[in-house]
């Protein structure tokens, strides 16, 4: 089921329900170029939990907020303002992949109590890029890419919006033999750049996820029970880089699931699932 939620500032947030009368309710929050579409593998398998999965504010179908709120503070903010007008009779669960794992962290440092003491973060973006990280190549490569994208006009959007870049970049994280699924994430991604709103939102929140880290919040986190899966083949938040965050926030449980990169919602589903259901009960 979709929904239009307008927030009090005037925009609007689209989200989807499904498996609207299972009692345990959980807010799913998807990563950089991404939208409720990612999770559509692993909710089918978790037919107790309802769950309702937004756009975030910018990206999908949501409306692109205004430039004071271009960073990952402001786009938690929105999205705590966002769970608030869903008026839940109770705090949901929350789990978030990627810059969604850093957007949830910084939900619950903002409004801790908004939520239910069960976290779940898939490869969450970790720390902040230092000078040198094995992560910096490819930071520098993306942030020029989208600043370029928005200061060139027409032949930038072309740049950030090519699909041969982004088959490339799907190819580089794509871990699975599996023809059909490796064709659906590769169509999943193209259809991700057809919801590009604005291509200067996109270089300043990829500059502002790369300065920051989910570990910026450890605090407010350690008071919550976390469930933090891994990749070991993860490029984008590298398996070292998650160690050092887990030690940081002793989670409740930590799990590397073995030969997979940063899609383990999309390629591991059913072990993310039978990770997740018993972590909630």
């Amino acid at each position: 089921m979709k929904q239009t939620i307008a927030l009090n500032n005037g925009l609007t947030v689209h989200c989807w329900t499904y498996h609207p009368d299972a009692t345990e309710t959980m807010v799913l929050i998807h990563g950089f170029t991404g939208s409720h579409e990612g999770f559509q593998y692993i909710i089918p398998l978790l037919p107790d939990i309802r769950f309702i999965v937004p756009d975030l504010p910018g990206f999908g179908a949501s409306d692109l907020p205004a430039r004071e709120d271009w960073s990952i503070d402001a786009i938690a903010r929105l999205t705590n303002d966002f769970v608030e007008a869903l008026a839940l009779p109770e705090p949901p669960h929350i789990l978030g992949h990627s810059m969604g794992g850093l957007v949830v962290s910084s939900m619950i440092y903002q409004n801790p109590e908004l939520y239910s003491d069960h976290v779940v973060l898939i490869s969450p973006v970790p720390s902040a890029i230092r000078r040198n990280d094995a992560r910096r190549p490819g930071a520098v490569l993306g942030a020029l890419q989208y600043r370029i994208g928005h200061r060139t006009g027409r032949m930038g959007h072309k740049l950030v919006k090519s699909r041969t870049i982004s088959r490339a970049l799907t190819a580089f994280l794509i871990k699975t033999t599996d023809k059909q699924l490796r064709a659906e994430i590769y169509q999943h991604h193209f259809k991700n750049l057809d919801y590009i709103s604005d291509i200067e939102f996109y270089s300043k929140l990829y500059t502002d996820i790369n300065r920051s880290g989910a570990s910026h919040y450890a605090e407010s986190l350690r008071h919550k029970k976390m469930l933090l899966l891994a990749g070991d083949k993860d490029t984008v938040t590298p398996l070292g880089e998650i160690k050092k965050f887990a030690q940081v926030v002793q989670p409740a449980q930590f799990h590397v699931i073995p030969n997979v990169s940063h899609l383990i919602h999309y390629e591991r589903a059913p072990e993310a699932a039978a990770l997740i259901e018993p972590f909630l009960k």
